[in-house]
């Protein structure tokens, strides 16, 4: 067998994903599968005219950077020249090992993703310019791309039998990187083929060798790829992005026949494991911005499917699917600033083609004014690292810029199944204060063991934030990943109980997650105590969050049964500001808000942790302050409160 069973991949990748808790959770809706049987049965050609799509992929591309303005242009000329010149890097094994012998994987999958933006910029650079000019090196990084003897990346070929290793090419296997690689040479090859044939007889032909080689066939081979969820199988953002990328590849180079029928009818069949196992509030437990890559991503198989079977191909009645797209900005703080809660980042522009998509399906005016905002925060640039992301946004370019920019900013937003709410001062502005909380479980996909953890924001700058994930490394994912400090319950705003943490497992979960308002209020609890093992001998943890959006204050109630005493509990909150202390209250740096605690119940304490990973850094700065007030009483019950307002 090629691959060790998809058990071990499924521990190494999804890290907390819980394969049968999720197969009790799906919902055998089979959407896109049935469709494609109502719309092509048994023996039926699909997409009779694909021909004529490709060649209209062609026209559309051209036609739009042909309206283009110089100055876009001229800058899209500069990085192709600029290119022009780059001395292609050598990928030795050494470099590849990396990841085997130091657990780094970013060293070689850096310098690799360079060569693939090198390559974009200079087939995007042709496309505008149409003079032949850039061929020539266009060529050279598409050589240099077939003969890599993987496109997979180190960290992924884990999956092989021999384990992390050089890559052994009799097994081929498609993770993130490879069906990335694959639709980006599609796309070359639909765009290009006539000028590459003009060039080289041979380089035609080595991309379609090399794509049946590395992604058609092993795709209608293997059923094991655990991301296909041929088994039953969670699976996650690995599933839409592969499906979305390998079908694009197929319909822009494949002919219709029986084996664009077969992988069609394999493909959706996986894709329809994604939508199965999606909770109905629409929610993505990987955050907002690995969104990009679930539920973002598969918009652009629907809307692929649709154009390439001329609009027979149609699932705009499916309103799982709109609220897909209204997750965005569902999570949208202020700015760049998300709700970051797992292994999300705290600061996330969302691919506004993607959002716009969702708009356009369902004709949602308001996405596609969110659409438009996140267009905004990238000032209005299309993207020119990947050849397959200018494509799509080009296409739209034009609508995008003409649409009205709107970020909704919604007074609350209540996601049940995802057990995540959050609640702002001003509807549609960013004033005041913004908060948010979860429940949930702490086996989600990318876990940190967070449950009951919240965030806070004033005038849409961070207040208590949750630190995210830092550079990802061998033991980000693997059985040690709780080492990691910044996974760990006592590193997010959430108690210590008895001097014990929270533990990660599926059964380590929130209880009686529940949300009502008054005309004043909006209120969330929780029972947490779930989510800490027996040694932590706690009955109930109960949360309630009273968020008060006129007065701009959120007041945090706690109440408690142990069944021993050991150690006093704390209660964590972490901040990237420096605090002062005053009698009952904690200010947080310069931003006028107070965090108030009776000095009576608690003692307090802050620790200063230093960063040291680049990826943290960048978002939250050189220290992270960790406040813990440490309970005073012994009690076996008790309860108190805590509140953040504006002194």
């Amino acid at each position: 067998m090629m691959l060790k069973k998809y058990f071990i991949a499924l521990l190494i990748f999804i890290s907390g994903v819980d394969a049968l808790a999720q197969q009790e959770k799906a919902t055998s809706r089979n959407w896109l599968s049935t469709a494609l049987q109502k719309t092509y049965p048994d023996n039926h050609i699909a997409f009779p005219n694909l021909v004529k799509w490709q060649t209209e992929q062609r026209t559309q591309v051209l036609t739009a950077i042909a309206a283009l303005s110089d100055s876009l242009k001229k800058k899209i000329i500069a990085r192709a020249d600029d290119a022009l010149t780059y001395n292609w890097p050598s990928l030795p094994a050494s470099l590849y090992l990396d990841y085997k012998n130091t657990g780094t994987r970013v060293n070689y999958e850096n310098l690799q993703n360079e060569r693939r933006r090198k390559l974009a910029n200079l087939v995007i650079g042709e496309l505008v310019s149409n003079d032949g000019k850039y061929i020539p090196q266009v060529v050279n990084g598409l050589w240099l791309t077939l003969e890599e003897s993987t496109w997979v990346a180190p960290a992924h070929i884990v999956v092989q039998k021999e384990g992390a290793d050089l890559p052994n090419v009799t097994t081929p296997y498609i993770d993130l990187h490879a069906s990335r690689t694959g639709v980006t040479l599609a796309a070359i090859y639909n765009m290009l083929a006539p000028k590459l044939d003009a060039y080289s007889k041979v380089i035609n032909g080595r991309i379609e060798y090399e794509m049946n080689r590395r992604i058609f066939d092993p795709y209608l081979e293997y059923d094991n790829f655990w991301w296909m969820g041929t088994k039953g199988n969670a699976v996650n953002n690995w599933n839409a992005f592969n499906n979305t990328n390998c079908m694009q590849a197929a319909l822009l180079m494949l002919k219709p026949g029986d084996t664009l029928n077969r992988f069609t009818r394999k493909l959706l069949k996986s894709a329809d494991q994604f939508i199965n196992q999606y909770p109905e509030d629409g929610g993505c437990d990987e955050g907002p911005g690995y969104w990009d890559m679930a539920g973002g991503k598969i918009i652009r198989l629907f809307s692929l499917l649709n154009q390439a079977s001329d609009g027979q191909l149609d699932w705009s009645n499916r309103e799982l699917l709109h609220k897909m797209g209204t997750y965005t900005y569902k999570m949208q703080i202020a700015d760049k600033y998300v709700v970051n809660f797992a292994d999300a980042m705290a600061t996330y522009t969302q691919s506004p083609e993607s959002v716009y998509a969702y708009g356009r399906l369902f004709k949602d005016e308001k996405l596609k004014s969110y659409a438009a905002f996140l267009f905004e925060q990238k000032n209005k640039q299309i993207p020119t690292d990947d050849v397959v992301d200018f494509m799509e946004t080009l296409k739209i370019y034009p609508l995008l810029a003409a649409t009205t920019s709107n970020a909704p900013y919604p007074a609350v937003s209540l996601l049940p199944d995802l057990e995540v709410f959050t609640a702002r001062s001003t509807p549609g502005s960013t004033s005041g204060l913004f908060f948010a909380a979860k429940g949930g479980n702490n086996n989600e996909s990318h876990n940190h063991n967070d449950i009951g953890n919240f965030i806070v924001y004033a005038d849409g700058k961070p207040l208590l934030i949750d630190a995210g994930v830092g550079t990802y490394t061998s033991k980000t994912f693997s059985n040690k990943r709780y080492e990691l400090w910044n996974m760990q319950s006592q590193w997010h705003n959430c108690p210590s109980i008895n001097g014990v943490e929270q533990q990660n497992g599926r059964n380590f979960a929130a209880k009686n997650f529940i949300y009502t308002a008054t005309t004043a209020t909006e209120q969330l609890t929780m029972d947490i105590a779930g989510a800490y093992p027996k040694s932590a001998a706690v009955k109930q943890w109960k949360r309630q969050f009273i968020f008060y959006p006129k007065k701009n204050k959120l007041q945090l109630t706690e109440t408690y049964e142990l069944s021993e005493y050991k150690k006093p509990s704390i209660l964590n909150f972490l901040t990237a500001e420096t605090i002062e202390q005053g009698k009952g209250l904690l200010y947080i740096g310069k931003s006028g808000y107070v965090l108030s605690y009776n000095p009576k119940d608690f003692e307090v304490k802050v620790d200063v942790k230093t960063m040291d990973d680049a990826r943290i850094k960048n978002i939250w700065g050189k220290n992270l302050y960790r406040i813990q007030l440490i309970a005073k009483n012994t009690a076996l019950s008790n309860r108190h409160t805590i509140e953040i307002f504006k002194k």
